[in-house]
């Protein structure tokens, strides 16, 4: 009986152990601290795009190994079973005959290609040029990833400091509707300004929902991007941007668009996609030239009407060395030929296009962004100037209002400029921040941490 308790006693003490174990996990788990490097990181691992783009380029590989294999011969072996019924001529034997006869032939054939127009030559680059390109569609791929990724971040962050100020909003308002109630009981002040401020109170509260609602919406985004626990309080940190060095950044145009050529992923994406394209045509116009093979066949075969067992017929007997050279002149093959230079001819035409269009489009991007950057940096100048002078008007409107020589409709009017102006800081503050992510991003500055 004791040793029963003392089990049971052991079993519980394990059970409350590892309940409270979990109670711990669970509330440790609450809220996690996810920095916007992290963020970032997580992003770029757990992204489905790029893994379908890592797994495009296992097929591109394959296709380069493919093409540096076509260099060396190719072997092969063959092997054929008959069984023959009626009159025929035996070529073993060398008689005629009626009987149910038995046959096998068997081979291994060897083929080396000496010279195929340099159809080889031009598949292997126009196979390392595709490889090359869609390595640099990953890095595309990433960049893009970590732009959406950066975006969605900024914009929580961003809905949290709106949230923030609408919540201080709210307690100040409710601070006055509660002041305004004691003065009309006090008979200072009228009740039409106690019902006014209750209703000035509800709107401030009905902007926090609506606060929480867009945050709450830009929170389950980046967590979807990110593809994260849903469940889990996640605690996003600020990131480190130096507000004096981004006011203080310059961008000539003609600086940044070479950046953006020399750096972005795309534009070199695209410049071997024209480079595979090139080589395409090359390898499509071989077929012009006659080709050169040499060839090699060991092969044997076996008779059931020929008296020799199975092995002195396949290994002895009717054993065969054969050593060929072939060449092949086109003439005419129902125009396959020239179908297949005109349709890469075409392929080639369209990326040097799309190499055209790209570069214009850069150009475009790049001078868009740094138009949207420097406007970003005197949002902030003005910003700031706003809300300096919103500030100063509610403080001075306060102090009417308490003197009884202001009244509320005008203190609400104030208060509710200064609180856009709060709002227009917090946005440009976040909006300067965008801007350089979208400037890093067209010049192909953006990489991951």
């Amino acid at each position: 009986m004791s040793t029963y308790k003392s089990t049971l006693t052991l079993c519980l003490s394990i059970f409350f152990s590892l309940q409270l174990f979990a109670q711990v996990q669970e509330n440790t788990q609450d809220d996690i601290q996810l920095s916007y490097e992290e963020a970032v990181n997580i992003a770029v691992r757990e992204n489905l795009q790029i893994k379908q783009q890592e797994n495009i380029l296992q097929t591109s590989q394959a296709e380069k190994a493919q093409a540096y294999a076509s260099l060396g011969p190719s072997l092969s072996f063959e092997a054929t079973g008959q069984q023959v019924f009626g009159r025929q001529f035996d070529n073993t034997s060398g008689n005629f005959t009626s009987e149910r006869v038995g046959r096998m032939f068997g081979g291994l054939n060897a083929n080396l290609v000496i010279f195929n127009g340099f159809n080889r030559l031009n598949s292997i680059k126009q196979a390392q040029n595709a490889a090359e390109a869609q390595l640099y569609q990953i890095q595309q791929t990433k960049q893009d990833v970590i732009f959406n990724v950066s975006q969605q971040y900024l914009q929580v962050l961003l809905n949290q400091e709106l949230l923030g100020i609408a919540k201080a909003n709210l307690d100040q308002q409710q601070e006055l509707a509660e002041s305004i109630a004691t003065f009309v009981e006090a008979g200072i002040r009228n009740i039409a300004d106690q019902y006014n401020q209750e209703a000035e109170a509800k709107r401030a509260a009905l902007t926090v929902v609506e606060q929480e609602n867009q945050l709450k919406i830009s929170r389950v985004q980046l967590i979807r991007t990110l593809q994260i626990d849903p469940f889990v309080q996640w605690d996003f940190e600020e990131p480190t941007f130096s507000q004096a060095l981004l006011l203080s950044e310059e961008y000539a145009l003609e600086e940044a668009y070479n950046t953006a050529i020399a750096n972005r992923p795309d534009i070199k994406q695209q410049e071997n996609s024209l480079e595979a394209s090139r080589f395409g045509l090359k390898a499509a116009r071989s077929n012009f030239y006659p080709s050169l093979s040499a060839g090699y066949y060991l092969g044997s075969q076996y008779s059931s009407l020929f008296d020799p067992t199975l092995s002195e017929q396949i290994l002895d007997i009717n054993r065969v060395n054969v050593v060929s050279l072939n060449l092949s002149v086109p003439i005419f093959n129902n125009l396959s030929t020239r179908t297949s230079v005109q349709r890469n001819r075409q392929l080639l035409n369209n990326a040097a296009l799309a190499m055209e269009d790209l570069e214009r489009n850069i150009f475009e991007q790049v001078q868009t962004a740094i138009a949207d950057y420097e406007t970003a940096q005197q949002r902030i100048v003005s910003a700031a100037a706003q809300v300096k002078a919103a500030e100063k008007a509610l403080e001075a409107e306060r102090e009417r209002f308490r003197l009884g020589v202001g009244n509320l409709l005008d203190l609400n009017r104030v208060n509710a400029a200064y609180v856009e102006a709060l709002g227009t800081e917090a946005q440009a503050n976040y909006q300067i921040i965008f801007q350089k992510t979208a400037l890093d991003y067209y010049t192909g500055m953006l990489n991951s941490y």
